[in-house]
């Protein structure tokens, strides 16, 4: 089974939409991706998601499955060096590389920085509902792989946000999802591809194949987005 997880276009989110290089990159993607066969095509609520989803595939609107659980994965976490809390991705680098259970996967959830956003729950609720889909296509979690009761090549679309794909992709692979954020950035129509592996019969992991990959981007001559990027120097006028 194949599961490819697309990143909506540059947003604009005050205004509930994306911006112009937002549908540009949905354009390049749409051209790039049209003709590939989804069988399933899962999409976050958000407007952002939505459009890029709707651009992509314009002709399978009515195929679409809005998930309300595919929104971002947003909680603001109390950390001691700022008086502001952050967002659960956005940690100084010093600050994080010193919590050591941060790069737990049976620890960090209970840290008391994750404890400060309420986020072991949601994220249960989450992967819960991931896998509920992987199980209706024949891939059943046990433990940290799956059972695999119906072997097949399904290929399923999810269009949802960078937090989002990182919580998927990190259940997957049964990692902390803080540490796939922390050095991981996936630019605005970025496509990640895992795809199964049954080396012993009926059981199964999976394995990226790619990932953020803008080539439709790079073919059409398109600059990828810097949004959800900081700055490559402290000296610049980037986000920091």
């Amino acid at each position: 089974m194949r599961i490819i997880i697309i990143r909506h276009g540059e947003p604009d989110n005050p205004n509930q939409t994306l911006t112009k290089k937002g549908f540009e990159e949905v354009a390049a993607l749409h051209d790039f991706y049209k003709d590939y066969p989804f069988d399933e095509i899962y999409v976050s609520p958000l407007a952002r998601a939505q459009l890029t989803a709707k651009g992509l595939l314009p002709n399978r609107v009515k195929e679409f499955h809005t998930m309300d659980w595919l929104k971002e994965f947003t909680h603001f976490v109390k950390v001691p060096y700022s008086e502001e809390r952050v967002q659960n991705w956005d940690f100084l680098p010093k600050y994080f590389t010193d919590q050591k259970d941060f790069y737990s996967y049976d620890k960090y959830l209970d840290h008391e920085v994750m404890k400060s956003g309420d986020i072991k729950d949601d994220y249960k609720h989450v992967v819960n509902e991931f896998d509920k889909i992987l199980a209706a296509h024949g891939y059943v979690r046990e433990d940290k792989y799956y059972r695999v009761i119906k072997e097949n090549r399904d290929a399923l679309l999810f269009v949802c946000h960078f937090g989002m794909m990182s919580v998927l992709m990190a259940h997957l692979m049964s990692l902390p999802y803080v540490v796939l954020t922390q050095y991981f950035c996936c630019p605005p129509t970025g496509v990640t591809t895992l795809i199964s592996e049954e080396r012993v019969e009926g059981e199964a992991q999976f394995r990226c194949l790619g990932y953020g990959d803008i080539s439709h981007l790079n073919i059409k001559g398109i600059k990828p987005s810097f949004h959800g990027r900081f700055c490559e120097i402290f000296h610049s006028d980037e986000r920091h």
